[in-house]
C-alpha cells in the first residue's frame, strides 16, 4: 500500500509539474502578445485623452459651445463628394471651429499647447474645404503665421529623427528626438488631409489618367511651382498608404520622383520644391484644388471631366467653374459649401 500510495503521489506530483511547465511555456509564449496588447491599450488611452483635450479646446474656440458642423450637399453614396466628406480627417475638420465666427486664442496660447496646434490645423482645413476661404483671408493668414514656426520645427524634427535612426536608434548613445507628431500641422495637413483628398479624388481610377488631368489643374495653384511636381508628390504619398493595382499604375510609380514619405508636403520639401516656411500655405492651396475637384456626384473624376474636355482644357474649365461657384455662394450667403456657425 505504501509503495502504491507513493507511486500515486509521485504521479500526481509529475502531472502537477507538467501542468505548471505547460502553463509556464504558454505564459512565456503569450508574453510578447501581452506586451503588444499593453502597448496598444496605452496608445488607445493616449488617443482617447488627446481627443478629450481636442474637444475641450474646440469648445473654447466657440465660446464654450460645440462647433457647428459645416453644411454639405447630400452627395450620392460612393461619389467624389461623398468620399471626400466621409474621409477620416476631412470629416473631423468639418466639425472644427469655423474661422468666420471663432474666437481665436492668442498666438502665444496656440504656440504653447500642441492640442491647440491640432485645433488650428483642422480649422484651416475646414476653412479651405468647406468655408470657401482662401490663404489670403485675414483669419487664415493669422493662423498660418502662428503655425509657421511650428511647421519648421516639425520638419527639423523629421530630419533629426532620420539622423538618429541612421546612427542606430535606441542602440546609439544619442538621445531620441522628441516632438508631438500627432499634433504637427505638416502631418495633419499633408499626411492626413491631403492624402484623404487624394484618395477621394483617385477612387478606382488609374493613376496615369489622374496625373494627366491633375498636372494642368495644379499648374496655377502655387506660384512658381509646377503642377507636375505637386502631382508627383501627391501620388507618391498616396501610394505609400494605398495599394495601386490598376493597369499602368506600377509604371507611373516607377517614373515619378517618389521619396519614401507618405506626406506630400514632406515630399515637396525633400525635393527642394517648397521651403519649410511656405509649406503650410502651399498645402492649403493644393488642398483647395483637390477639394474643388471632388465637389461632384460622379463616381469617377475621369468619367466626369474627360468626355466634356480634353486634359489641356481642364485647368481653365476648373478654375472658371470654381470661381463662379464661390461668387455664387457668397451672393446667396451661407449655403451648402459654406459652414454653419459655431
Amino acid at each position: 500500500m505504501g509503495r502504491a500510495s507513493n507511486r500515486k503521489k509521485a504521479r500526481r506530483r509529475a502531472e502537477q509539474s507538467a501542468r505548471q511547465a505547460t502553463l509556464t511555456t504558454q505564459l512565456w509564449r503569450q508574453e510578447p502578445m501581452l506586451q503588444v496588447a499593453a502597448c496598444l491599450q496605452t496608445f488607445s488611452d493616449e488617443i482617447a485623452k488627446r481627443d478629450e483635450g481636442l474637444t475641450a479646446a474646440c469648445r473654447a474656440w466657440c465660446g464654450g459651445r460645440e462647433p457647428g458642423p459645416a453644411e454639405v450637399p447630400k452627395w450620392p453614396s460612393g461619389s467624389l463628394g461623398d468620399r471626400l466628406v466621409s474621409s477620416s480627417h476631412i470629416a473631423k475638420a468639418r466639425n472644427a471651429p469655423c474661422l468666420l465666427t471663432a474666437d481665436l486664442p492668442s498666438a502665444a496660447m496656440i504656440t504653447a499647447d500642441p492640442v491647440q496646434w491640432s485645433v488650428a490645423s483642422y480649422a484651416l482645413i475646414r476653412a479651405v474645404v468647406f468655408d470657401g476661404l482662401t490663404v489670403d483671408h485675414p483669419a487664415v493668414s493669422t493662423l498660418l503665421q502662428t503655425l509657421g514656426p511650428i511647421a519648421e520645427a516639425e520638419l527639423a524634427y523629421g530630419e533629426a529623427m532620420e539622423d538618429w535612426l541612421n546612427l542606430g536608434g535606441l542602440e546609439s548613445d544619442e538621445h531620441e528626438p522628441d516632438f508631438p507628431e500627432l499634433d504637427g500641422p505638416v502631418f495633419l495637413l499633408g499626411a492626413c488631409a491631403l492624402v484623404d483628398a487624394a484618395s477621394a479624388m483617385i477612387g478606382d481610377d488609374a493613376l496615369e489618367g489622374i496625373l494627366d488631368l491633375l498636372q494642368p489643374v495644379l499648374d496655377g495653384a502655387v506660384p512658381g511651382l509646377l503642377g507636375r511636381d505637386i502631382a508627383d508628390a501627391i501620388i507618391g504619398a498616396f501610394a505609400t498608404h494605398y495599394r495601386c493595382e490598376q493597369p499602368g499604375d506600377l509604371e507611373v510609380l516607377e517614373r515619378i520622383r517618389r521619396p519614401d514619405s507618405g506626406d506630400p508636403l514632406e515630399n515637396l520639401v525633400a525635393a527642394n520644391a517648397v521651403s519649410a516656411q511656405d509649406v503650410l500655405p502651399v498645402g492649403l492651396r493644393v488642398l483647395s484644388v483637390l477639394a474643388g475637384l471632388c465637389r461632384s456626384g460622379s463616381v469617377s473624376l475621369l468619367q466626369q471631366v474627360l468626355p466634356a474636355a480634353q486634359s489641356e482644357d481642364v485647368a481653365a474649365a476648373f478654375h472658371e467653374n470654381e470661381s463662379a461657384a464661390v461668387v455664387g455662394d457668397r451672393r446667396r450667403g451661407p449655403t451648402s459649401i459654406h459652414a454653419a456657425y459655431c
